[in-house]
Formats: structure tokens, C-alpha cells, sequence
């Protein structure tokens, strides 16, 4: 890990509440100073309930779907070895809303909620919506 990720990873996961604003240039991780946090704790509480982690938990907000779409791989990494007990959805415009017409791919990706029907229904952990459409 790069000295700016550590240093927010030691202040966001310790015990006392702070913020943190990380500067920093383009490709050098300052997603992981946030995300790695909340996943930690994702992780703690799955390790203690033992079960699929269901209720949004983080908002991950960003304003284009651009930014949204480059997310995907990184989340799916960060998530995909828990199968289904910690998930994510990308919400947008693209979203789809009926759950039988993403059944097949669904059930190869059970760590990402693929239709507005399923969030509803089973609302993962990780929120990521373009922040122009919250509906």
C-alpha cells in the first residue's frame, strides 16, 4: 500500500471517530483510503454474525457513471471470495428493475445486486448510485 492509504487506513479504523481528506494524483489509490475501512468492517461484522450481511451499511456516492463503471472491478475484487455474504450494487439509469431478467448473470456474480427488484428486496451492504438519480 501506498503511505497516504496506511495513513488513513490507521486513522479511519481506529477507535476514536475522525475524517480524513486525501490529496492525491490520479491512479495512486485514494478509493482504497475509503473503501478498505468499510470493507474491514463489513468483514467484522460478518465474522461475528456468520451469515449474509443484508441493509446498506455505505453509500459510496459518485456523480458520473463513468466513475461508477470503473469501480465495479475493485469492488468485485474486494468482495468476491465472501460469495453473497458481502455484496454491492451500482445503481443507475442502467440498473435494471425486474430480477428474472438478470437471474443467470446474478447467480455468477452473487456479490453484486444486478436490479433495482433485488435491492429492494435484499438491500446490500455497499450503495454505490450516480448521484444524479436517487429514485
Amino acid at each position: 500500500p501506498y503511505t497516504h492509504q496506511l495513513k488513513s487506513w490507521n486513522i479511519l479504523l481506529s477507535k476514536e471517530v475522525k475524517s480524513v481528506v486525501v490529496t492525491s494524483g490520479t491512479g495512486s489509490g485514494k478509493t482504497e483510503c475509503f473503501m478498505v475501512p468499510v470493507l474491514e468492517d463489513l468483514y467484522r461484522e460478518h465474522q461475528v454474525k456468520k451469515e449474509k450481511l443484508s441493509g446498506v451499511r455505505a453509500i459510496f456516492l459518485y456523480p458520473l457513471n463513468a466513475l461508477i463503471n470503473s469501480q465495479r472491478e475493485r469492488l468485485h475484487a474486494w468482495t468476491q471470495d465472501f460469495g453473497g455474504d458481502i455484496r454491492f450494487c451500482l445503481y443507475n439509469g442502467n440498473t435494471e428493475e425486474k430480477e428474472n431478467r438478470v437471474r443467470a448473470k446474478q447467480n455468477l456474480v452473487p456479490n453484486e445486486i444486478l436490479s433495482r427488484e433485488l435491492m429492494r428486496k435484499e438491500p446490500a451492504p455497499i450503495f454505490v448510485p450516480n448521484g444524479t438519480i436517487l429514485d
